[in-house]
C-alpha cells in the first residue's frame, strides 16, 4: 500500500512539472501586424502573381521572422510566424518578391520586368532598403509597402 502511494505521488509530481515545464515554453506574444504591398507602377499583375512579404529580424533579440502572401485584390496580407499570432515586437528588413504565374499571359514579360525593376533590389535582406519596427500590441498594426516608385520606396503605418 505504500508503494502506490509513493509512485502515486511520484507519478503526480512528475506529471505537475511536466505540465509547468511546458508553460515556459509556449509562443511568445506576437503583435498582430496587416498591410498591403502597393505594386510597382506601370506594371500590372495578374491575379495568379505571387507577392511574398518577409520580416527578417534585423534584431539580434528576435529570434523569429515571418512570411507572409499578399492577395489580390488590393495586395493585403496579415502576418504571422510559425509559433505565434501576429510578428514578434522587434526592429526588422523586409523584403518583397513578386512570382508572375507562369501559366498566365504575359508572365514572361513581367517576369523580366519585375526582376529589372523590383526583386533585385526588394527581395534580398542585404539590399532592400526596406525596414519597421514592430511595436509590442495587442492591436493590429496596419502598415502599407509602398513600392510603386522603387527610387522611393518605403514602409509607413496607417
Amino acid at each position: 500500500m505504500m508503494f502506490r502511494s509513493l509512485l502515486s505521488r511520484s507519478l503526480t509530481a512528475f506529471v505537475g512539472a511536466v505540465v509547468l515545464v511546458s508553460a515556459g515554453c509556449g509562443p511568445g506574444k506576437g503583435t498582430p501586424v496587416s498591410g498591403k504591398v502597393v505594386p510597382p507602377a506601370g506594371v500590372k499583375l495578374a491575379d495568379e502573381d505571387q507577392v511574398e512579404v518577409t520580416f527578417i529580424p534585423d534584431d539580434p533579440k528576435v529570434k523569429r521572422g515571418a512570411t507572409t502572401t499578399a492577395k489580390p485584390p488590393g495586395y493585403t496580407f496579415t502576418a504571422n510566424t510559425a509559433e505565434t499570432t501576429g510578428v514578434l515586437p522587434g526592429k526588422y528588413k523586409i523584403t518583397v518578391k513578386i512570382t508572375p504565374y507562369m501559366g498566365s499571359p504575359g508572365s514572361q514579360d513581367r517576369k523580366r520586368i519585375l526582376d529589372d525593376l523590383l526583386n533585385k533590389k526588394f527581395s534580398d535582406p542585404s539590399t532592400t532598403p526596406l525596414s519597421f519596427e514592430v511595436p509590442a500590441s495587442k492591436d493590429t498594426v496596419n502598415v502599407t509597402i509602398d513600392v510603386r516608385d522603387p527610387n522611393k520606396a518605403a514602409v509607413t503605418k496607417d
